[in-house]
């Protein structure tokens, strides 16, 4: 019962951890001068930077002024992953 809960508990915050990258992904391509002000897209920023912003500095690492972000796709990966690592601990 517990380990039921526990395994719906996290896989709703994987999946809305990777629906806000994939807003964030979105709401980067789209040109707003507003962006900073809005509250939703202030709220998915805040949510999903702890997630793609070691990805980012390492990219920019690695690859400076590289014109293309890959942090969201390496973000959604390692979500991927700590989602197997725990259904492997909870199952």
């Amino acid at each position: 019962m517990l380990r039921n809960f526990l395994m719906v508990a996290f896989n709703l915050l994987f999946k809305l951890l990777e629906v806000a990258i994939l807003i964030d992904v979105f709401i980067s391509w789209i040109p707003m001068s507003y962006g900073k002000y809005n509250g939703f897209i202030s709220f998915i920023r805040a949510f999903t930077k702890p997630f793609m912003e070691p990805f980012r500095k390492l990219q920019n690492r690695i690859f400076p002024n590289f014109m293309i972000d890959f942090s969201p796709i390496f973000a959604l990966l390692l979500i991927d992953i700590l989602r197997r690592i725990v259904y492997t601990f909870l199952y």
